[in-house]
C-alpha cells in the first residue's frame, strides 16, 4: 500500500469522501490518486495493486468508496468483490474498467454482484492521463456517491456517443428550433393541471421536511416508462421481480445511462436475473404488452404514435439533448404526448436531474410519477429531483414502487 501525501487541515465541520484505489498500474493508481487528492472533500486512503491487497486491508481501512480494476494479477475484481463487501459492507464499489466487450460483460455481473457504479476507463495510459472528460467523471461520480449533496444534481458526467439511425430532422417529435440552430423536443401544448397536494411528512432518512406530493390518480397506466442512473441496475432488478404481472399487461420502456456497448448485455442480464422478457430497443419496433425495453447506451429513445394509432419505438441522435445518455426527460416526455394520464413514469437512484423536465410533461397530463425514496437510493439525484419540484406521487423502496406499480395496473391501488 502506497503511503498518501498529507495536506493541510480542513475544518471538522468539512465531510470528506474515503477513497481506496485499486488497480494494478501504477500510472493508474498515481493519476486517480492524485486528482482525488487535489479535490478538498475527498481523502485518499490508500492505493492497492491488485483485489488481495485490498482485501487484506478491510475492514480496519473502511473506505466509503473503493475504485476497482477489473484486469488484475493475484485476484481480478469479479474474484474479489463479494470478499470486498462481506469484509466491508458499508463501503461503495465503483468499477473502473476498459470498455472492450470482455469488459463491459465483466463490469454488469459486477454490478449485478453488488457493485455501485462503474466508470469506463480510456484504453491507454496516455488517453487515461490526457482525458479531462475521464477526470471529471471521476471525481463527480466519487463526490456523488460519497454522498456530497452538491453533486447529486449539478454534476454532468460526460458519456461516449452513439449515432442512431433516425436524424432530427425526420423526427415528428422535433417541433421547433433554438437559437444555436439545435431542434429540440417540444411537447405538445396542454393546459398546466393544477397538482392535488397531500400532507408534508418528514423523510426517514434526514428527518427534514419532505415536499408537498402529488395525490396518486386512480388510472390504469397503459405503458410504464423508467428512468435510472447510479446504482440503478441492482435497483431496476428489485423493481421488476416485484412485477411480474405488469409486464403482461403493459409495455416497460427504461432509460438507465450507459454507455453503447452496454445496452444488451444489460438487457441479458435483466432477463436473467428477473425473468421477464427484456429486449434493447430497436428504430421502428412496434411498442408491445410482454416485453421490457431497454434503450440503448449513448443515444435516446423516444415512443411514437404513428398514423395508424400504432405506438413505435424511435432512436434520437445523442445531441438531441444535453450530456445524459439516453435522455429520461426525453422518455418521459414522449409517453406524456403518446399515453397522456394512461403512463406511468418511475425514477430510480441517479446522478443530476434528467428526468424533471419529463415528470413535468407527465403530470401536465394526469399522470402518475413516482420515485425511489431517499433512504433506499444511492444517490437521491434524479428521484430527489423530481420529489422537490412536488411532483411526486409517492417515494418509496423499488420494491414497494414495484407493488405499487402492480396495483396500479390491476386497478386495485389504494
Amino acid at each position: 500500500m502506497l503511503a498518501m501525501p498529507q495536506r493541510p487541515p480542513m475544518s471538522l465541520a468539512t465531510p470528506r469522501v474515503k477513497v481506496a484505489i485499486v488497480d494494478d498500474s501504477v500510472v493508474v493508481r498515481g493519476l486517480l490518486s492524485r486528482w482525488l487528492t487535489e479535490t478538498p472533500t475527498i481523502e485518499v486512503a490508500g492505493t492497492f495493486r491488485s483485489g488481495r491487497e485490498i482485501i487484506e486491508a478491510l475492514p480496519q481501512l473502511a473506505p466509503r468508496i473503493i475504485l476497482l480494476d477489473l484486469d488484475m494479477p493475484d485476484m481480478d475484481g469479479l474474484t474479489a468483490l463479494p470478499l470486498i463487501l462481506a469484509k466491508s459492507p458499508t463501503s461503495r464499489v465503483i468499477v473502473v474498467s476498459s470498455l472492450s466487450v470482455h469488459g463491459a460483460e465483466m463490469t454488469m455481473r459486477c454490478l449485478m454482484k453488488g457493485a455501485t457504479d462503474y466508470l469506463p476507463k480510456p484504453s491507454n495510459h496516455r488517453e487515461v492521463s490526457t482525458s479531462n472528460d475521464f477526470r471529471q467523471a471521476l471525481i463527480a461520480k466519487v463526490l456523488a456517491v460519497g454522498g456530497i449533496r452538491q453533486a447529486m444534481r449539478q454534476a454532468q458526467v460526460p458519456q461516449p456517443r452513439a449515432v442512431p439511425a433516425t436524424p432530427v430532422s425526420s423526427n415528428p417529435l422535433f417541433q421547433r428550433t433554438s437559437s444555436t440552430g439545435q431542434r429540440v423536443l417540444t411537447p405538445l401544448p396542454t393546459a398546466p393541471a393544477t397538482p392535488r397536494s397531500a400532507p408534508v411528512m418528514p423523510t426517514a432518512a434526514t428527518g427534514r421536511p419532505a415536499p408537498a406530493a402529488r395525490a396518486l390518480e386512480k388510472v390504469r397506466p397503459r405503458a410504464i416508462v423508467i428512468g435510472a442512473s447510479t446504482g440503478g441496475p441492482q435497483a431496476l432488478v428489485s423493481l421488476l421481480q416485484r412485477m411480474p404481472r405488469v409486464a403482461a399487461r403493459v409495455p416497460i420502456v427504461i432509460a438507465q445511462h450507459m454507455p453503447p456497448i452496454f445496452g444488451s448485455i444489460f438487457a441479458s442480464h435483466l432477463k436473467q436475473h428477473v425473468g421477464l422478457p427484456a429486449c434493447e430497443a430497436q428504430e421502428g419496433k412496434p411498442l408491445l404488452p410482454g416485453a421490457i425495453y431497454l434503450a440503448p447506451g449513448g443515444c435516446h429513445t423516444v415512443i411514437r404514435r404513428k398514423g395508424d394509432g400504432q405506438m413505435v419505438l424511435t432512436m434520437l441522435p445523442s445531441e438531441a439533448r444535453g450530456p445524459w445518455r439516453p435522455s429520461i426527460d426525453l422518455l418521459f416526455t414522449s409517453a406524456a404526448d403518446c399515453f397522456g394520464p394512461e403512463a406511468l413514469a418511475i425514477a430510480l437512484t441517479g446522478m443530476g436531474k434528467d428526468g424533471t423536465e419529463g415528470a413535468q410533461d407527465l403530470t401536465r397530463r394526469g399522470a402518475n410519477v413516482i420515485v425511489q425514496d431517499e433512504t433506499s437510493s444511492v444517490v437521491w439525484g434524479i428521484p430527489g429531483s423530481i420529489a422537490e419540484a412536488g411532483l411526486a406521487s409517492a417515494q418509496l423502496s423499488p420494491e414497494k414502487l414495484g407493488d405499487l406499480a402492480q396495483s396500479l395496473v390491476e386497478g386495485n391501488a389504494s
